[in-house]
């Protein structure tokens, strides 16, 4: 799930970039790995990310009363070094500032349709899991398209392999962990914790002593032998330059 926050006081701009952003869904192959969500003003995004909130991306208005989106910038900052940050005003004049903490892009109002989506490729680009990255496997319903950002874990039970997806929706398929693995531990967000059991590190919530705890709060066994592993493994993700 690529998470996409918009802050921005005036009514008409937020609802217009909100309006690009759901023609860019449209035309995704899955239009469900995109999420947004819309603040009127940066105290109110300040505080979703302080009780947990995770974005990959930020659209944040420059100028907005009380906390400006600079301001808020430097904040978020603070405990988020990997969110990707575009500003977005009507002057020019802070653009050298937007570069002291990292602003990924400095976009001029009005915005442009076209240069948003761009700026989305892009940044999608980068990130770990693309909304488009799947993989087909043959259901007991036929063939069925798996897409890496909805896949929270996956086990194994004997010759049937298990797909939990993040919207609570279970998929059940038959081959083996070798296959599994094969599928899976290519892309760097997803780590066997068990010998049963592959993770997306994406969808963590907490690593206990021997399970983790997914964004769902499904419960996933972790042996003892994979502990220490998974363990160093999810840091050096969660902190990742």
């Amino acid at each position: 799930m690529f998470k996409i926050a918009v802050c921005d006081d005036n009514i008409a701009d937020l609802s217009n970039i909100i309006s690009f952003i759901d023609d860019y869904k449209s035309k995704q192959m899955d239009k469900n790995s995109i999420l947004y969500t819309a603040f009127q003003n940066a105290a109110d995004l300040i505080a979703a990310m302080e009780s947990g909130q995770e974005y990959d991306l930020m659209l944040l208005d420059i100028m907005m009363p009380f906390v400006t989106g600079m301001s808020a910038a430097k904040e978020i900052r603070q405990f988020d070094q990997d969110v990707k940050i575009i500003f977005m005003t009507s002057s020019p004049e802070f653009a050298v500032d937007s570069y002291s903490v990292g602003a990924f892009y400095y976009l001029l109002k009005p915005v442009q349709k076209e240069m948003l989506f761009l700026l989305l490729d892009k940044v999608i680009s980068e990130s770990e899991i693309k909304p488009g990255d799947s993989f087909l496997i043959k259901s007991k319903t036929g063939l069925t398209r798996i897409y890496l950002s909805r896949l929270e874990f996956a086990e194994v039970i004997g010759r049937t392999l298990i797909y939990h997806l993040n919207d609570g929706s279970v998929i059940e398929a038959i081959g083996s962990m070798n296959e599994l693995e094969k599928e899976l531990l290519s892309h760097p967000c997803f780590i066997k914790t068990h010998r049963s059991y592959i993770i997306n590190m994406e969808q963590i919530d907490t690593i206990r002593q021997r399970e983790v705890r997914m964004q769902s709060h499904a419960l996933v066994p972790m042996s003892k032998g994979n502990s220490s592993t998974v363990k160093s493994a999810y840091i050096t993700f969660a902190f990742k330059e």
